[in-house]
């Protein structure tokens, strides 16, 4: 059981055919280590649809290490109409060359900051008629929709990108 305050990690097995979308994602990617904005209807199949129908944007990010072995984390943002704010809910796996994860872990009720913002009910009401979510929290957004990792330096999605890992590969790199 999880302390108050503390992420909780939960795995989901994945079909070959994710597996293969996860494969072929990778093989697209330009560069060793970086980010680009989705939008829900094309974040990967592993993402539970009850989820992805929660989320109003998500940044993929990944990682690529010597051995070849890339690791993505996609953090997906979600509106929580309950609490009047957006909140962060990462997923991640390895793409190894030997083949991909079985398995995607999602990281709930993240530690790092401004990981959950809050929002007024008429910001609400633009957020969920526009994709102006993936501008949120303000200040921590890079100006392009795609580029180096390292733009995401100091921000809630580097830090949602370095606890999922912690939590996928159970360090703290």
């Amino acid at each position: 059981m999880s302390k108050k305050n503390e992420p909780v990690f939960s795995a989901e097995s994945i079909t070959p055919e994710q597996q293969a979308e996860f494969e072929s994602l990778v093989a697209g990617f330009h560069r060793p280590a970086g980010f680009r904005w989705l939008d829900p209807s094309s974040m990967p199949s592993a993402v539970p649809e009850s989820l992805r129908a929660k989320f109003v944007s998500g940044l993929l990010m990944w990682e690529q290490n010597s051995s070849g072995c890339t690791y993505l984390v996609c953090n997906g943002v979600r509106l929580d109409e309950r609490a009047n704010a957006l909140d962060q809910e990462p997923f991640a796996l390895a793409v190894r060359p030997a083949g991909t994860s079985t398995s995607v872990m999602f990281c709930h009720h993240g530690d790092w900051t401004n990981r959950t913002t809050a929002i007024t009910a008429q910001v609400r009401d633009v957020l969920e008629s526009t994709s102006l979510s993936n501008y949120f929290p303000l200040g921590e957004v890079p100006a392009t929709s795609s580029g180096p990792l390292s733009a995401l330096r100091g921000t809630s999605h580097e830090g949602a990108f370095r606890r999922s890992l912690w939590g996928f590969r159970g360090d703290s790199t």
